[in-house]
């Protein structure tokens, strides 16, 4: 693990209370400092096949694939920002080639969003609808955008946000991993700060709980990243766990390197 940033993180999925199968994945590596939530979509449980596909091929990239050399070409992006999202590439990739041989796997694909800590900063790579979250001092920020056709209309303002919280096409997704062979990618990149709490989770959390009900369970007990996590999946759950939902909750314990440069900024690029 880096030894600049010092943090605990908690994992669980859970079935909901409607689903027949989890179709819902996580993957968390203490030692390499990153974390991924994928959920998973496709008729005879190929939801569940895609996602796993993509927490192994991710894991695998991000511990024996060597990191992007730094060139003018990609001046912008770290070397460890590039090396998220060709995880995520070489994952959708693998998605698509395992539903080529399978009639039955055909069209199953996967949302993602993945974070991975180096030196002072934390890594993102998203795509789909499932959503990462940075609660610092008192506020919850939503960092990733849905990948939703709902979301497509709040920008257009053709929704407010009332009328998209109750669309009933608010999962129509846009983007997914195992759907096109050229994968754009969303990144983002910023600065650490100790007691910063991150959130990663399906929309099977996002979709039952709304901003505030997430912030006060994290403003109460995201110093202790396990009792949170379960305490927002039972609310999940009570709230009518229409989906299966998966929670990692990640407690910055201390930055050592570059905390007096840490502010606000935050670097959003798409690629």
């Amino acid at each position: 693990m880096d030894e600049n940033i010092r943090f605990r993180a908690f994992g669980i999925t859970d079935i909901g209370q409607v689903r027949e199968h989890n179709e819902d994945a996580i993957g968390l590596a203490i030692d390499q400092g990153y974390m991924v939530v994928a959920d998973g979509m496709g008729g005879h449980n190929a939801g569940e096949v895609a996602s796993a596909i993509a927490i192994d091929e991710i894991a695998h990239h991000l511990s024996f694939a060597d990191c992007p050399a730094p060139s003018a070409e990609n001046a912008v992006y770290s070397p460890q920002t590039l090396h998220l999202r060709d995880a995520v590439i070489v994952a959708n990739a693998a998605i698509l080639d395992a539903a080529k041989q399978d009639e039955a796997r055909q069209g199953m694909g996967t949302t993602v969003v993945a974070m991975q800590f180096t030196a002072n900063r934390v890594a993102i790579a998203h795509v789909g609808d499932s959503r990462l979250y940075r609660f610092r001092e008192g506020f919850l920020d939503q960092l990733t955008t849905d990948h939703t056709l709902v979301q497509e209309w709040l920008t257009r303002k053709l929704y407010t946000e009332e009328e998209a919280r109750n669309a009933k096409n608010k999962n129509v997704i846009t983007r997914a991993l195992g759907l096109l062979e050229e994968l754009e990618v969303d990144l983002l990149e910023e600065l650490v700060r100790s007691q910063d709490l991150y959130l990663l989770c399906s929309d099977g959390l996002s979709g039952m709980l709304d901003d505030t009900e997430i912030s006060k369970v994290l403003s109460k007990h995201g110093q202790e990243p396990e009792t949170a996590a379960m305490l927002l999946l039972k609310l999940a759950n009570m709230a009518g766990g229409k989906d299966n939902i998966s929670i990692i909750i990640v407690c910055v314990d201390e930055v050592v390197a570059g905390q007096d440069d840490a502010s606000d900024e935050t670097l959003d690029w798409f690629d």
